[in-house]
């Protein structure tokens, strides 16, 4: 048995030396002299770059990272991911918000190199060595550089005078035996450098507090940081004019910033073995220090913070020190002397690794802020000592370092820290879940770039560490433990490719893993449920174990209407996440004015394909409601109303690319429609006409709609080209919106609205007639218009009254509701065509923000046209919307229209009316779940 034990090792000792031998990396030193200007907020640089070239091949070019030119204008690849991702502050950003490196002047041996720009990129260059650099060879590039440090809209800048330095000096790329990686700066997807040896020279006002990638070599600063423990005495601020009083008021900052020192310092930090150098600065941090002991070794322990955040970070160094110790005892001893962890606005929330240092958004959470320390401290393994490439594999740094947080919060709290359904654990596996069930997850070995925001973090953090989770499961926790020790030594200060972390796993552990690697470049295709799930009712909805319940949410119910007035009910669905297949919604309601039993409901059934079809759901809506109320002759309260079933079908068309999120989309419904109105009789008792219920009638209508959308943050729009068919009709019509952003909030919506209108076998009176309500028409839709019954109205047959001045958006949409424009309401029974602009006001124009807009509808029709009309081609009707929750309620306001309507309203003062001009809609229909989703950045 021994001399098997010594054979294996013998022959795992063998492979591990081969494969260093057939490895080699570039070195790249680093010595740079920086100065920090803290009123033009600019670096002022000098670098000599030392490149060893170790590599076979001998090189004729080197390309150059000048990643400050990723915030230098809007046609960025930074610029069009953020736009991508839903984040518009930079794109929309003020010139002198921005930043850039120029001054550049790279010589070797004061010989000037010529350079190239990158043909897509402008944060790339490539120099032209002068000779060639065989292997094994060095040659030494030196260069000023200038840097306009941008506001920090990713990782790196300056918030008024506090500084994050970070991806701040030129830096060549990568040269691997994949060859080149020159990369263009991003926000999603980090970075890729060599390692080498640092010195740095930082000069700044002598007042600014410095954290910083290394071991800083000027001992009487850590004296003077080490007594950094109160805020800094800064005189009070003085009064300021303000044009808005024309008086004086007092700053509201109860932690002014002190000025700036007029005498200066410069600081020296050294650090070997590291691929990346960042620092930060601050007049106003507080700092904590300690040391922790790793074996025999002492190292030191910085926090740097904020004023104001004391509590928080009072541990902070106890974290610092937890992280290390279990780091060092699970994967590999911390190598180096010092580590820090400094608060930083950078941008985003959460935080940023940096060998030997981590900056971390400001957060007065304390569990959340050990949180962020041990997986951002924890990336000094992975990426920081284990510098894989981030870019085209995130996984093998945020998903390994995921999998240590989990395991790291496991050991230390048991379950106490994480308990309960909202634990981040249980969230991101619903999470995940959820999107495997949509089939919108992608494979863990994918690049960062190529991910969609949602995925990046589910699956390049999450699912990675689940994965490794069940190799865990597969080998045992000894081998496991054992091959990450195994691959940490080996690959400690290396690049390793995937291959390489599966060759150790399986000679560690012995076994083929190939399924687990071939499952990362897949889609997931498991069921995230169990197959005989039980059946357990919940009070609304269930944050449960959804794997083994189908829970069925029961709620109150509860609706109005001017007609049922208070409805009452109990609801039952299945509406849950991840989603069932088939789903149910039932609200049955009790009417209390008309005494019977309402409601609305839907079945439907999903089949996700996942192929040139997307998605397919099919099912049947239904609902019943009343809509007239009257007395009859004998004072009894008698109802008409409406049932309507709609079966429908619904594909979705796939979109294979992750990060483009438009969506083609093919709807058919029937609506099969029962209506109850009121027949009316003479009385010769009073010679009166009283109502008595009719029998209900029925109709249908057909209606297939294509859509498109793209719910994206910057300019979204969305499409729908829709034909409908009832007995002695057809309608086509498009309904646009686009919407232009503008720099400073807010923006412009423009709406196009064409229908066409025709008879099926030929065109009589009574058809014109029966047909009324289909007509397009270009003012506004009243409830009795509404022949689908698809919008909510609180009294829709009401013509006097709050009720009656409810509308929809539908048709032409001038926003003008009166019914007295029988001629002027631009009906058509042959075509109609319309244009709408809503335009929010400048944000500025108010002391706070208003949900105010002014809007224009232009339209024509077909009758304007003709020789005999008696209007304008034109109509149109203006004035102020008032926009809530999300535009679902919307007052409008008209204030100037078209001389027709003006002279009509003349004719009958009470409806001329300020108060009775005003309308309102409750646009329910506007509520959808991918545009929420989108347009709050999580898609």
């Amino acid at each position: 048995m021994k001399k098997l034990v010594l054979a294996l090792s013998v022959n795992l000792f063998s492979l591990l030396v081969f494969a260093q031998k057939s490895y080699w990396q570039q070195q790249v030193n680093f010595r740079i002299d920086v100065q920090l200007n803290d009123v033009e907020h600019t670096l002022d640089g000098f670098e000599i770059v030392e490149y060893v070239n170790n590599s076979p091949d001998t090189l004729h070019f080197i390309w150059f990272h000048l990643w400050p030119n990723a915030f230098k204008n809007d046609k960025t690849a930074f610029s069009d991911q953020e736009v991508e991702n839903g984040k518009t502050d930079f794109y929309f950003s003020d010139k002198e918000d921005r930043g850039y490196i120029n001054r550049l002047d790279f010589r070797i041996g004061g010989e000037v190199v010529k350079t190239e720009d990158h043909p897509q990129h402008i944060d790339i260059i490539r120099l032209n060595l002068p000779r060639p650099l065989i292997p094994g060879q060095s040659v030494t590039i030196q260069t000023p550089f200038h840097v306009k440090l941008p506001r920090n809209f990713s990782r790196g800048g300056h918030t008024g005078q506090s500084y994050q330095i970070t991806q701040w000096f030129p830096k060549p790329a990568v040269y691997d035996k994949n060859g080149w990686h020159p990369m263009p700066y991003l926000d999603q997807g980090e970075f890729y450098s060599d390692l080498g040896n640092y010195e740095v020279r930082i000069t700044l006002p002598a007042n600014y507090v410095v954290a910083a990638t290394g071991e800083l070599q000027n001992e009487e600063e850590k004296i003077w940081m080490k007594a950094r423990v109160q805020p800094p005495v800064a005189p009070a601020p003085a009064p300021v004019k303000t044009k808005k009083n024309f008086g004086t008021v007092k700053s509201k900052n109860t932690n002014p910033v002190p000025a700036s020192a007029a005498e200066t310092k410069t600081l020296v930090y050294k650090q070997n073995n590291v691929h990346d150098f960042a620092w930060f600065a601050d007049k106003s941090f507080l700092v904590h220090y300690d040391t922790v002991n790793i074996d025999t070794r002492i190292i030191d322990a910085w926090v740097y913070y904020l004023p104001g955040y004391e509590n928080a970070w009072k541990n902070g160094t106890a974290y610092i020190k937890d992280v290390l110790r279990f780091r060092s005892s699970t994967i590999g001893e911390y190598p180096f002397n010092v580590v820090s962890v400094v608060e930083a606005k950078m941008g985003f929330e959460g935080g940023m690794e940096y060998p030997t240092i981590t900056s971390i958004s400001p957060t007065k959470d304390e569990r959340m802020l050990e949180d962020i320390i041990e997986h951002e401290v924890g990336h000094n393994w992975f990426q920081g000592m284990i510098a894989t490439n981030e870019r085209i594999n995130p996984w093998m740094d945020e998903g390994f370092n995921t999998y240590y947080d989990l395991r790291y919060s496991r050991e230390k709290y048991g379950s106490a820290k994480h308990e309960g359904p909202l634990d981040e654990n249980r969230l991101m596996k619903r999470a995940l879940d959820t999107w495997i069930n949509w089939k919108k997850d992608q494979p863990i070995i994918t690049a960062s770039d190529q991910f969609s925001v949602v995925n990046y973090g589910l699956v390049a953090y999450f699912k990675t560490a689940y994965w490794l989770q069940e190799i865990e499961k597969e080998i045992g926790k000894a081998k496991f433990d054992n091959a990450m020790q195994q691959y940490f030594q080996s690959w400690k200060f290396k690049h390793p490719y995937p291959e390489d972390f599966k060759t150790i796993l399986e000679q560690v552990s012995g076994k083929d893993l190939s399924r687990f690697f071939v499952s990362a470049r897949q889609q997931e295709s498991r069921s995230v449920f169990d197959k005989n799930r039980r059946i357990k009712p919940v009070p609304f909805f269930s944050l449960g174990d959804y794997k083994k319940n189908h829970f069925i949410g029961i709620y109150p119910a509860i609706g109005y209407n001017y007609y049922d007035q208070f409805m009452i009910g109990v609801g039952f669905h299945n509406y849950n996440l991840p989603s069932n297949r088939f789903q149910f919604l039932f609200n049955p309601l009790y009417a209390t004015n008309s005494q019977q039993l309402n409601g609305l409901g839907r079945i439907s059934y999903t089949w996700i394909p996942n192929k040139k079809i997307y998605k397919i759901e099919t099912g049947i809506s239904g609902d019943r409601f009343s809509s007239l109320k009257a007395l009859d002759s004998n004072g009894n309260k008698i109802f008409g109303g409406f049932a309507k079933l709609v079966p429908f079908v619904k594909l979705v068309f796939n979109n294979k690319n992750p990060r483009d999120y438009t969506t083609w989309w093919l709807m058919a419904k029937t609506y099969v429609i029962k209506e109850k109105e009121f027949e009316y009789t003479f009385s010769p008792v009073d010679t009166a006409f009283y109502p008595h219920e009719s029998p209900y009638h029925g109709r249908y209508l057909n209606q297939l709609t294509v859509g498109v959308d793209n719910f994206r943050r910057l300019y979204p729009y969305e499409g729908q080209f829709q034909v409908q068919q009832g007995a002695d009709f057809y309608r086509a019509s498009f309904t646009g919106n686009y919407f232009f952003n503008y720099s400073k909030g807010g923006g412009l919506n423009f709406r196009l609205f064409a229908a066409k209108f025709g008879y099926l076998g030929g065109k009589t009176s009574e058809k014109e007639f029966q047909t009324v309500a289909y007509q397009p028409k270009l003012t506004a839709i009243r409830g009795d218009e509404d022949y689908t019954y698809s919008n909510y109205f609180l009294g829709r047959n009401e013509h006097d009254g709050f009720a009656s001045q409810q509308v929809m958006m539908r048709d032409g949409d001038l926003k003008l509701r009166t019914d007295l424009f029988q001629g002027l309401q631009g009906r058509s029974d042959n075509w109609v065509a319309a244009m709408n602009f809503a335009t929010t006001l400048p944000n500025k124009l108010f002391p706070f923000k208003l949900p105010i807009k002014i809007f224009l509808d232009v339209g024509t029709y077909a009758d304007a046209w003709s020789s005999t009309s008696t209007t304008s081609r034109f109509l149109y009707v203006g004035g102020l919307q008032l926009s809530i929750l999300k535009d679902i309620i919307n007052v409008y306001a008209p204030l100037l229209y078209s001389k027709e309507f003006k002279d009509q309203l003349k004719t009958v003062p009470e409806e001329n009316k300020f108060v009775k001009k005003i309308s309102f809609s409750i646009d329910l229909q506007k509520i959808n779940l991918r545009k929420y989703i989108n347009q709050a950045k999580l898609y």
